[in-house]
């Protein structure tokens, strides 16, 4: 059998005469009937609107409601007659007709440009300063899981109690331009933990106002029905007017057009003539695959001057509710509650008032009362709400969901916490080209013994090489607010030639780590801080003495005599500047949000000679940038401009190179990477390249199995080397001519579900390289490379 349940339900136990307040219900599921218009006592020009939630209030003179909505039954009722204030709405059993256009223009699209026309003075994300409270409520549930006979009436009856989980989060929210945002939350509280070290705010997974060119929901961008030229992207039609005073509401319904290109969205949106703004709107992703969100948002205007939101809700469904394995794996909803109020339209702000974290939890947010949070909710909580609290806070109890939680997190870092130390995950395997498998352990202290404060060391050992690599560490975290840490290491262990010393990991997290091979033993004493002092802006500072012998056939040999093993000592500084940063604070930790924003990395070295040993003096520079942005109608362009730059001679280790990534063994395609250039193909002391790809975007619109996304690449890279004769018994070309190759790949080509959550997706690419660079057998320069992913689609 399936397990069905009502996903939300919220009643009033009792009823007075006297109450102003109703409620609007779909009558066969309970579910509310949001932007139901209500005129009173038959004067069109006068009444008002439901909320998200179907509520609506009236003053004490009306005796008489009207109540309609698009698809329903409308209603007309006396106050006095009415023993309820939940008013239940019955669909219309026949369609909606299409939309019959007389005239040379559908009257939709007058209305819609006038509204892209005011985007600028609608939007409240250009005001120059704001201020709210938030009061945010999440839950997670399920349906359609299929259970045994013998199970059935045991999870029937927890399911008819309970969510999943909730959650209540309050919240400050304070904005300044150019992009300064924080959250101060101010109480946060959560079903199974005593004292929960994270708050999620409702308002955070979904836009906050509906007037940007693309919506982002879930990681996708959908292209907004309010921007320019939607009207021919979009099937516009006026489903009602509602007349307010000297305003107009237009209701108006919205959908992709069949012959789309583009991720859209469908739903009802609310144009009130008062500067055309969106009063309103209610919308679902189109043709979505294995997720499907929808979002409702409801605007107020605020002093006479300016549209703001008051309410922001979002539902993501995650699972096919049609599929065959629906009945293992069931839908997943997670659905959030955003209200705003005591909203500052100008307040005194200066960059001062902002933190470095802009997301911060008071120390007193996780003990706050019942009285507290009464005050704090829009309503009082539902049966299955309140249900939701006693069950699963008994349970958290009994499973210790605080420890849970505090182990997802290690786990999304790499760690797997024990009782005083953490295992590192990424010390413990490691597999490349050179070592084949390396097995191991690192042990870490964590909280338990020390606090702030963490211990330990690793050791593995690589079954090609016959080799131990070992190494400890010493780290501080700060108490502050600025994310800092202090480190003390040493190691005995392996680089690959080519990288920084900061980016000498060969953990698996790293995919490109399989087919490293040639190597550097290195033997070093390291000390770094890493912190974040000013808002966007991560860096570090650090000073290295190292002991290097490469283990590949070579010898370096400036003039002064050959040099086969040699020592360095370096002082290092690295930034990364990340445009339009967004931060949250998360089991003490701080997570960064994926983002299309520029991204700058910028990292300097300087190598001193006769410092500590160190045969070297130099200076080096690398630089990255990374940004992705849309071109409407033809997809999203992503590309990376990297360069390096070395003022001195210096041993091969220490040069650029490693930027191919074409392996027999493992034709992969790696970004940011030239796919037809074998590993250290080319060496370099100096070198700008360009990589780029543009999607764009599926080659059929339909859900199923085969909906292959195009992507283009096309990569440039020019380099040099002051000295290549100082570089024996190695083999390498340099790039003093242009380097150029071009790909086509076929992305989310095959698709495999994976538990109703998604795809597993593999796709295929061809590679050409061309001009000077090209090989001499025409067929060596083109390369068949392979892809993997997942997505909901």
């Amino acid at each position: 059998m399936k397990l069905s349940f009502l996903i939300f339900l919220l009643s009033f136990l009792s009823f007075s005469q006297n109450s102003k307040t109703f409620k609007i219900v779909d009558q066969s599921d309970n579910t509310p009937v949001a932007f139901a218009n209500i005129i009173f006592n038959d004067d069109v020009y006068s009444g008002t609107i439901s909320d998200i939630d179907g509520l609506f209030k009236i003053p004490s003179d009306v005796k008489k409601i009207t109540i309609s909505y698009i698809g329903y039954e409308s209603q007309t009722l006396n106050i006095n007659d009415l023993k309820t204030n939940v008013i239940r709405l019955q669909q219309k059993i026949s369609a909606l007709d299409e939309v019959v256009i007389n005239s040379n223009e559908n009257p939709a699209h007058r209305i819609i440009r006038n509204a892209v026309k005011n985007k600028d003075i609608n939007n409240p994300e250009r005001l120059n300063a704001f201020t709210y409270t938030s009061y945010d409520k999440i839950f997670i549930d399920t349906e359609g899981i299929e259970v045994k006979e013998d199970t059935l009436n045991e999870i029937g009856e927890f399911f008819d109690k309970s969510y999943l989980f909730i959650t209540e989060t309050v919240a400050k929210h304070k904005h300044m331009k150019p992009g300064f945002s924080e959250d101060s939350i101010i109480a946060t509280r959560s079903s199974g933990f005593k004292s929960p070290q994270f708050a999620v705010l409702a308002n955070a997974l979904q836009p906050f106002s509906f007037y940007e060119e693309y919506i982002n929901l879930f990681e996708t961008d959908y292209l907004n029905p309010i921007s320019k030229g939607s009207t021919k992207k979009y099937k516009f039609k006026i489903e009602d007017e509602y007349l307010r005073g000297k305003d107009t509401i237009f209701a108006i319904s919205f959908e992709p057009n069949a012959n789309r290109n583009f991720e859209g969205l469908k739903g009802l949106v609310y144009i009130n003539s008062n500067t055309y703004a969106v009063q309103s709107v209610d919308a679902t992703t189109y043709n979505s695959g294995r997720i499907t969100v929808a979002i409702q948002q409801k605007y107020n205007y605020l002093e006479e001057t300016q549209w703001f939101p008051e309410q922001l809700n979002f539902q993501i469904d995650i699972g096919d509710d049609s599929g065959t394995f629906k009945e293992s794996f069931g839908v997943f909803r997670y659905v959030g509650k955003s209200y705003l109020s005591d909203i500052d339209l100008n307040p005194l702000l200066d960059k001062k008032d902002f933190s470095v974290l802009p997301l911060g939890v008071q120390k007193k947010a996780t003990q706050k009362d019942s009285i507290f949070w009464k005050s704090a909710r829009r309503d009082t909580l539902s049966i299955k709400e309140t249900q939701t609290y006693k069950i699963i806070d008994s349970i958290g109890d009994k499973l210790n969901f605080d420890k849970i939680a505090t182990l997802s997190a290690d786990l999304s870092k790499g760690k797997i916490p024990l009782k005083y130390v953490d295992i590192d995950i990424s010390k413990s395997l490691i597999v490349n080209k050179h070592e084949n498998l390396r097995l191991g352990l690192g042990l870490y202290t964590n909280d338990d013994l020390f606090e702030n404060v963490s211990l330990g060391g690793f050791a593995g050992y690589g079954f090609k090489d016959s080799e131990w690599k070992y190494g400890g560490s010493i780290e501080y975290d700060v108490p502050s607010k600025k994310d800092i840490s202090l480190t003390f290491s040493y190691e005995n262990n392996l680089k690959e030639v080519g990288r920084p010393f900061s980016d000498r990991s060969l953990t698996l997290f790293n995919f490109r780590n399989l087919i490293a091979e040639r190597m550097d033993k290195i033997e070093s004493f390291d000390f770094k801080t890493d912190m974040k002092l000013f808002r966007n802006i991560d860096w570090s500072v650090g000073i290295t003495r190292a002991k290097t012998t490469p283990l590949y056939n070579y010898q370096y040999n400036n003039g002064s005599g050959v040099v086969t093993q040699y020592n360095t000592t370096e002082l290092h500084i690295g930034l990364r500047y990340f445009v339009n940063e967004k931060l949250t604070n998360m089991f003490n930790s701080v997570f960064r949000l994926d983002s299309d924003d520029p991204v700058f990395n910028l990292n300097y070295t300087r190598g001193f000679s006769n410092l500590f040993g160190s045969d070297f003096s130099y200076n080096k520079i690398q630089f990255t940038m990374d940004d992705s942005f849309r071109i409407k109608g033809l997809g999203k362009m992503s590309y990376r401009i990297d360069a390096g730059y070395i003022d001195s001679s210096v041993p091969y280790g220490q040069l650029f190179t490693g930027e191919g990534s074409f392996d027999d063994g493992l034709p992969y395609v790696f970004n940011n990477y030239f796919q037809t250039v074998q590993p250290y193909e080319f060496l370099s002391d100096r070198y700008v390249h360009l990589f780029t790809e543009h999607n764009f975007g599926t080659l059929f619109n339909n859900k199923g199995y085969f909906t292959p996304e195009i992507v283009l690449h096309n990569n440039i890279g020019i380099g040099d080397l002051a000295h290549p004769e100082h570089h024996q018994n190695i083999r390498f070309s340099t790039k003093q001519e242009l380097f150029l190759e071009t790909g086509l790949e076929l992305r989310n080509l095959l698709k495999f579900p994976m538990m109703n959550m998604g795809y597993f997706s593999f796709g295929v690419g061809g590679f050409y390289r061309y001009g000077y660079h090209n090989l001499p057998k025409s067929s060596d320069n083109f390369v068949f490379k392979f892809s993997t992913g997942f997505t909901f689609k």
